[in-house]
């Protein structure tokens, strides 16, 4: 195949696949969503994408998302991820086949970027066709789609393009590799989800390392080149990075999370059996998964074809790099279990960021793209040379009988103490009673066993695919289809899909109607849906609730503060609900929702109180609020002296909301005697009051109040202000990203030109 048809073999071919897989939901009308209805995509992305498109629609970037938990950063939050381009589907498309559509893309982005980077370092077509289909069908990488990780699969797509980035300014020293890595990454920033960006930044940071310390000579000028990706990346979606830190240091993600919740959701070192045998642990179509954490965390499988020309790849042949590449590949696989080993106690303690996130069973999906490039090497060999070494015909030979003695060995030994570990572990999420359900057991022992054979059964027929390409060579090409397809039947088992008709949705609207007015409720199951349904939540279903807020709901609770998180388990109303205006709380129960309302009348939006008591330190302000003569309705406990200072008066007057969007409320209010204006909506730095003209004061001052919410202190007269959220860092960044845009682009522009230059010379 010459150049120019190869170029584009290898993404139209990739785009059929992602429309076999997808295209029964993505041409037909109707509702359905790809995910489970239990996990993310349900719960998060739909609305978070309804939201914040719908704004962006009317020409509003929304910072602030005031409808869960009393407000909340939102451009800030990262995954709200609305300056990544494919998004922005959501703004022309219905909100289900807008998610749809960016999962199938995402999906072949990433086989794109892969098949390239395959191309690059000169496999054949098919090989480095091969190899993209295999990673986009791997179980790290596609198992994401069950889950609903539309940001995780997005971030994903871009880990290809910035290795082969690396690969290829260290390979030409030609700049415009290092634009397009700064490209890449700053992509990878605005896909929404730091977890990935930070994982890709550090095997990424490895693996050019290891490059760098095998080139000979330009050591200098080559690690200026590397560095410059990550730093004109960071250049580019600074205005998204600047937000997002600030965001971040108002949120709960600022603090590290626990030992024990940072260690969770690691790679179990036991799953590596899943490289060969993916529903060993069991998996959703047939057995539900019994292993420890959920799958898509814990599997490992690129498909028993890939693995096996993986290994004949790395046998066999001697690429550019190779030893960075398996390096990267240990090193992967090493940080993906490190829970289970003392290296996460060091990671922990000592790597910058490493505490801020759990789940490093997300490292091996790096293992899989290094794994599937050298599958594609394999194949590539096996095209290239007519001879199948006896090595590799002895090493299939010991894998079909080290399989086969497994999967007898499975079918012999009692499984009951086996499956018991992992109840033991505590780290299992399918209901104890299946644990000691013995006809569960043997079925999910008849499962490893079976599957354990049928991987043997595939390693059989691609070796005698391979020994038949010796005397017809168009065998081979069969090798590399039946990888693939072995592969594809996996992620269609694994591709469900919902109704996103939701029927509590459909309650809460009939709830607003029925009770208008500006109050909170409490969905605990479904928060985000107020979103959509333009409700108030008391809580929501995401990291960005503001610290002080998760830590007053969780005293509310009597819990810990120092270990409060987005994770909370409501057990009753508080009479302090009231001043963050609840009013109803939905619960459910065996599948029935009830609405139960809250004890103590909310409060108002905006109440004008005449007392305040100054405390200072979490712990005193809550021990203040807890005391029995504390009344919300009366005073407020601020953390310094008000200017004006507030006093008693039998009257105090009025103040109201006159217009609000979701970054702003402008506000009237005419006050009888100097009184604290308290807003009871969620407090962090980032706000700010602003006079308008026609105010009695010129400039007003923002404080916390009641640890959590806000407070302006107002003297006697006719106020007209407005309460902004006017976070420093975004203006900063939209000034630096706009600034790295064009610069971009000039020298985009200077190279192409010089490029034609020389051409024509």
């Amino acid at each position: 195949m010459n150049p120019a048809r190869a170029s584009w073999f290898g993404p139209a071919a990739l785009g059929l696949l992602c429309l076999a897989m997808f295209g029964d939901v993505l041409l037909a009308p109707g509702g359905r969503v790809f995910g489970l209805e239990s996990t993310d995509m349900a719960y998060q992305f739909l609305q978070w994408r309804d939201f914040g498109f719908a704004e962006l629609a009317r020409g509003n970037l929304a910072l602030w998302n005031p409808h869960i938990y009393g407000g909340a950063p939102f451009f800030g939050g990262m995954q709200s991820a609305l300056l990544y381009p494919p998004n922005w589907l959501y703004l022309v498309l219905p909100v289900e086949v807008a998610a749809n559509w960016t999962i199938a893309l995402d999906i072949w982005l990433l086989g794109a970027f892969m098949f390239w980077w395959a191309s690059r370092r000169g496999l054949h077509p098919f090989a480095a066709f091969v190899s993209a289909a295999l990673l986009m069908f791997c179980a790290p990488h596609f198992l994401r789609v069950a889950s609903g990780h539309a940001t995780n699969l997005a971030a994903m797509a871009w880990v290809p393009l910035i290795f082969l980035c690396i690969d290829e300014w260290l390979r030409t020293q030609r700049a415009g590799w290092c634009l397009l890595g700064m490209l890449a990454v700053a992509m990878q920033v605005f896909a929404g989800h730091p977890q990935y960006l930070y994982y890709t930044g550090l095997v990424a940071g490895a693996y050019a390392l290891l490059r760098l310390a095998e080139s000979g000579v330009g050591r200098p000028r080559a690690a200026a080149g590397l560095a410059s990706i990550y730093a004109g990346g960071a250049l580019l979606a600074a205005v998204q990075l600047l937000a997002g830190f600030e965001a971040t240091s108002e949120t709960v993600r600022d603090v590290p999370l626990p030992f024990d919740l940072a260690a969770s959701f690691g790679f179990p070192p036991e799953n590596l059996l899943t490289f060969l045998a993916p529903g060993f642990f069991g998996d959703a179509p047939r057995v539900s998964y019994w292993g420890r954490w959920l799958p898509w965390e814990a599997s490992g499988f690129i498909g028993v074809g890939g693995l096996m020309l993986a290994v004949y790849g790395v046998a066999g042949t001697r690429p550019d790099g190779r030893r960075a590449m398996l390096a990267a590949t240990g090193i992967s696989v090493l940080l993906a279990t490190s829970p289970d080993t003392p290296l996460f106690r060091v990671l922990y303690e000592w790597l910058p960021f490493f505490d801020k996130f759990r789940a490093s069973g997300k490292f091996i999906f790096f293992t899989a793209v290094f794994l599937t490039l050298f599958a594609g090497f394999g194949l590539d060999r096996l095209l290239r040379e007519a001879r199948l070494p006896r090595r590799a015909l002895i090493g299939a030979a010991a894998m079909v009988f080290a399989l086969c003695a497994g999967a007898a060995m499975v079918r012999l030994i009692d499984w009951h103490p086996i499956v018991a570990l992992s109840l033991a572990s505590g780290q299992t999420y399918m209901h104890p009673s299946r644990y000691l359900d013995t006809a569960f057991i043997q079925g999910a022992a008849a499962a490893a066993s079976n599957g354990l054979l049928l991987s043997a059964l595939i390693v059989v027929a691609l070796a005698a695919l391979a020994l038949w390409g010796r005397v017809e060579r168009r065998a081979v090409f069969v090798v590399g289809a039946l990888a693939v397809a072995e592969l594809f039947i996996f992620a269609r088992l694994h591709r469900p899909t919902f109704n996103s008709e939701n029927d509590r949705v459909a309650l809460v609207r009939v709830l607003l109607a029925k009770h208008p007015g500006d109050y909170r409720i409490l969905n605990a199951a479904h928060p985000n849906s107020a979103m959509v349904t333009g409700a108030y939540d008391g809580w929501g279903y995401d990291p960005s609730v503001t610290r002080r807020y998760a830590e007053l709901m969780q005293w509310t609770q009597g819990e810990d503060v120092s270990i409060a998180s987005q994770h909370m388990t409501f057990h009753d109303f508080h009479r302090l609900h009231s001043m963050l205006r609840l009013k109803y709380r939905i619960e459910e129960s065996a599948g029935v929702a009830r609405i139960t309302p809250t004890k103590v009348a909310p409060m108002k939006h905006l109440e004008l109180i005449g007392g305040y008591r100054v405390r200072t330190g979490r712990d005193s302000i809550l021990a203040a609020l807890g005391e029995p003569d504390f009344d919300p309705l009366k005073e407020v406990i601020l953390e310094r002296e008000p200017h004006p200072a507030p006093v008693a008066a039998p009257a105090r007057g009025r103040a109201v909301v006159t217009r609000q969007g979701t970054d702003f409320l402008e506000i009237d209010a005419d006050v009888s005697a100097p009184s604290l204006l308290l807003v009871t909506d969620a407090w962090t730095p980032a706000w700010r009051a602003l006079a308008l003209p026609g105010s009695a004061a010129e400039r007003y001052e923002l404080m916390p109040a009641n640890y959590a919410l806000r407070a302006v202190p107002l003297g006697a007269g006719r106020h007209r202000l407005r309460l902004q959220y006017a976070p420093t860092s975004f203006r900063l960044g939209a000034a630096v990203s706009l600034l790295a845009w064009l610069a971009w682009l000039a020298a985009g522009v200077m190279l192409w030109q010089r490029t034609r230059n020389l051409r024509h010379a």
